[in-house]
């Protein structure tokens, strides 16, 4: 919707929450300035015919693959350890696998087949928070795994309902106070898009266009409210 807000991708907002989580345990000074990818800075211009994603910059050091950024941030800045439990990153693996296709469907049949599957991950994510009983994935602290998948769980909640009218089911109650304690960080709160940039997100991406009013005539606004009954839980 504009250029000052922040960047809409889930992989970015990934990186964001890192550093944000490194800056509050002052291993670093965290400044935080949008790139307008139409105009993008050399590093996105020289290092790929197709701009990158994420492109990591210090001194002679220049990373664009995701998990060489990660090595490298747990390198250079070890105060906090932010390791994530492998059986937390196993869990997740196929959730935003299976909510892209479920958006990118186009007949019926294909469209229920999809849906089915994206709330099975989203009930086998429930259901490993039930056994674990920690407020995120890897224990009570925030790690490398909560700062992948909550930027994704964002996505399937404002923009599966934007264009399929799919609503993360109330009965998953361990999936929303996961949510909820994740809504409740600064990390989490500073990094977080507009829904409405959420939404544009995948225009072009998908077949379908989002339902209601267009999204750049909204007022820009971010949902971070959680059902009454995961709040009584």
């Amino acid at each position: 919707m504009d250029n000052s807000h922040k960047s809409s991708c889930p992989i970015c907002q990934r990186w964001f929450m890192v550093l944000f989580l490194k800056s509050e345990a002052k291993e670093l000074a965290l400044t935080v300035f949008p790139v307008n990818m139409k105009n993008p800075e050399p590093e996105f211009k020289e290092y790929h015919a197709t701009p990158p994603v994420v492109v990591l910059v210090q001194e002679n050091v220049v990373l664009t693959d995701n998990l060489r950024i990660e090595q490298y941030i747990n390198s250079r800045f070890t105060s906090l350890d932010l390791t994530s439990d492998k059986e937390a990153e196993n869990v997740c693996s196929d959730l935003y696998i299976k909510f892209n296709a479920y958006l990118k469907a186009v007949d019926q049949t294909a469209v229920q087949s999809k849906e089915r599957q994206l709330l099975m991950e989203l009930k086998r994510l429930n259901d490993f928070l039930d056994m674990r009983g920690t407020m995120f994935l890897s224990g009570n602290e925030m790690t490398l795994i909560d700062c992948d998948v909550m930027p994704k769980l964002q996505h399937i909640r404002i923009a599966g309902k934007a264009y399929r009218n799919f609503e993360v089911p109330v009965e998953l109650d361990s999936l929303w106070r996961y949510m909820r304690s994740c809504y409740e960080t600064k990390a989490f709160k500073e990094s977080c898009p507009y829904d409405q940039d959420i939404i544009l997100h995948y225009e072009g991406k998908v077949p379908l266009k989002p339902l209601g009013k267009n999204p750049t005539l909204q007022r820009a606004s971010t949902t971070l409210s959680i059902p009454q009954t995961a709040i009584e839980n």
